[in-house]
Formats: structure tokens, C-alpha cells, sequence
């Protein structure tokens, strides 16, 4: 059985203040980074035991191309600033990798973030990171 919603490190409004100030799409994002999208029942137990946690996510690039961009998340932890202990690390666990939309186009569905990734038209070294709160957000 798939759960209905997702897990995602909410990031502080601080840092999505700060996120939010590079869009140049109409829909503005810039809040999560997503983990687990509808998960099956052994990731839901598992990521369910961290919910509350405090993640540190790492950010290495932006991209965009002609409908979509994002920060590239190159990794995240929780409880640490930096790897101390393998257990530590969260990892996104759906297809996709780990980004921060900031902004798209209207009608973009949030699946297509992932073209953005693998077709950008523009990059730039983004060199940071950001914090923020895992959290299960459930779709009523």
C-alpha cells in the first residue's frame, strides 16, 4: 500500500526567503526539497521515525531551462552539519534527484523538475546550504 502524500525537508522561512529571491517564473516554490513521493509502507515506517528532525541539505549548482528551475541538492543530513556517522545521511528515495524548484511556468507538473536536470539550457556554481525540518505532508 502507497501512502497518500509525501515527505519533505521544509525549509526555514529564512531559507525560503532567500531561495524565493531567484525566481523568474510565474509559480514561485522555493520551500522543500521532496524525499519520498507517496511511499510504500517499509519507507513510510522508516522515514516516519524521522519526521522532526533537523536537515542540513548541501547545494552545489542552479539550472533552469525554458520552463523550470531549481537548486541541485548534492546532500543532506540530519542531527549534523557534516557526516559523522553512516545512519546520518538522508537521501532522496523516489526517482529524481534531489533539488529546490524556485519557480515554472504555469500548468508545469512537478514531476517534469527532472527535465530540468538531465536538458538545462542554463548552469551556474550555487555553492551553499540550507535548513529545514523533515516532515510528512499529507494529501487530504
Amino acid at each position: 500500500m502507497n501512502h497518500n502524500g509525501y515527505f519533505a525537508v521544509k525549509l526555514d522561512k529564512s531559507w525560503q526567503d532567500i531561495i524565493k529571491k531567484n525566481a523568474t517564473m510565474e509559480v514561485v516554490r522555493g520551500d522543500h526539497i521532496t524525499i519520498a513521493y507517496k511511499p510504500e509502507e517499509k519507507v513510510f515506517d522508516r522515514l516516519t521515525k524521522l519526521v522532526g528532525k533537523r536537515v542540513n541539505a548541501y547545494i552545489d549548482e542552479f539550472r533552469k531551462n525554458e520552463n523550470i528551475e531549481a537548486f541541485w541538492v548534492t546532500d543532506m543530513f540530519y542531527d549534523r552539519y557534516r557526516l559523522t556517522e553512516s545512519e546520518k545521511r538522508l537521501e532522496r528515495v523516489d526517482d529524481g534527484e534531489a533539488h529546490i524548484t524556485v519557480s515554472h511556468k504555469k500548468g508545469l507538473k512537478p514531476k517534469e523538475a527532472n527535465t530540468m536536470f538531465t536538458n538545462p539550457t542554463y548552469t551556474r556554481t550555487a555553492i551553499g546550504y540550507v535548513e529545514g525540518t523533515l516532515e510528512w505532508i499529507d494529501f487530504k
